[in-house]
């Protein structure tokens, strides 16, 4: 008798075990076959208890009749998901199904392997396609865990980004690609793979990708916010940090300046979904008038100087003045705190700064380093903007240049 029972319980916890690994999961769509095509597809569809989700989008819900083994679905959005499925075949590993004519063929996904095998792939960080036919077009590929991946592309005057799974396998040296309108969307052969490079072949093409250092810019986003600046009676709470500020006096300011012509700085902006900076050089002239008591220095703090003005843009004027209105001249912020004093390295030299946070248009949030010693030049500026069309920029002091 005891035997019996044990041999039954056996059976129940297969069958519980064959019921868990049933429709539920997250299934690849390789094949649809209509007729005498045949298309691969190749996106995922996660069936459970919330419905059928297909890229993050819910698009109907589904049932499993196990008596007549068909798989039914109901959708408002799509419908490539609505109607009676006849199961063919399903397994751990395998959903086959017919429905109005077409033969969809599944493959079960298990994530947490997928996850493990793309943390050891090597891939993860960022890379840029390297046999670019068009030299004004930057493509950057950047791969997260568990299983996400970013690709912009860039060109002047435009930006855009796709996104998508992907899924590294060591044994067959394949890389699959899931995302639409990519050059190496869909199963890609590994042809070469180190810390460097990555060559890839897809469709017959040789497709060579290389690696981009992650490391030159320490990344830190600026989270405050207009209502970090008020207290609970809307009055603002830094009004004694405006005497505060080692630019006080505009002569000293005037003379520090006389006799420098020129200041130089590294601008980085990011690569938004990525780790990776473009960086290139701004030139801030400087203009000192003592007789007129008159001081211009260029406002480059707008990604751009008087030497690479973008098409249709005029230099703004700055000319400074003892009548000047704005603090933290030549930008144009007045909402400001001082959070502190640091000592910073840049490739100008090390400079004891008075550290600003200050608050621009559009919920513009920007990082100031004063340079006590040297009123009007700003050693570091983080410029960070939150949102679908913001960026993060960094200014750093290269090299004052003296007249």
């Amino acid at each position: 008798m005891k035997k019996l029972t044990f041999l039954l319980m056996s059976i129940l916890v297969l069958v519980v075990t064959a019921g868990a690994q049933g429709i539920e999961g997250t299934w690849l769509v390789t094949k649809i076959v209509v007729g005498d095509k045949i298309h691969e597809p190749l996106f995922v569809l996660e069936y459970n208890t919330e419905g059928i989700i297909a890229q993050g989008i819910n698009m109907g819900t589904w049932s499993h009749n196990q008596k007549e083994e068909k798989l039914i679905m109901k959708s408002n959005m799509d419908k490539d998901f609505v109607g009676d499925c006849q199961i063919t075949k399903l397994n751990q590993k395998d959903l086959n199904f017919e429905k109005n004519g077409e033969k969809w063929f599944l493959s079960r996904l298990n994530m947490d392997e997928i996850a493990k095998n793309n943390s050891q792939s090597g891939l993860i960080g960022s890379w840029e396609f390297a046999n670019e036919a068009n030299d004004d077009v930057t493509r950057i590929l950047n791969f997260e865990t568990p299983d996400r991946f970013t690709l912009v592309e860039k060109e002047p005057g435009m930006q855009s980004k796709n996104g998508g799974m992907w899924i590294f396998n060591a044994q067959e040296k394949s890389l699959l690609i899931l995302a639409r309108g990519t050059k190496i969307n869909g199963k890609n052969k590994i042809l070469k793979i180190n810390k460097k490079e990555l060559v890839l072949e897809n469709s017959g093409e040789k497709i060579v990708i290389r690696k981009l250092d992650e490391k030159q810019n320490e990344i830190e986003r600026l989270t405050f916010t207009q209502a970090d600046f008020y207290d609970e009676n809307d009055d603002f709470k830094y009004d004694e940090d405006e005497n505060k500020l080692p630019w006080t006096d505009p002569f000293e300011m005037l003379m520090t300046l006389v006799n420098t012509k020129q200041l130089e700085y590294s601008f980085s902006s990011l690569i938004e979904g990525t780790k990776v900076f473009e960086t290139k050089k701004l030139v801030a002239d400087v203009s000192t008038n003592v007789d007129e008591q008159m001081l211009t220095i260029d406002n480059i703090f707008d990604g751009y100087d008087r030497y690479n003005l973008p098409e249709d843009v005029e230099f703004p004027s700055n000319t400074f003045n003892f009548n000047y209105g704005s603090k933290l001249y030549p930008l144009e912020q007045n909402s400001f705190r001082i959070i502190g004093s640091e000592e910073i390295t840049t490739p100008a030299g090390a400079y004891d700064c008075t550290v600003i946070e200050a608050l621009g248009s559009h919920d513009k949030c920007y990082k100031l380093w004063m340079i006590n010693n040297k009123p009007g030049v700003y050693a570091k500026i983080i410029d960070d903007q939150s949102g679908d069309f913001g960026h993060y920029n960094i200014y750093e002091l290269t090299q004052l240049i003296q007249k």
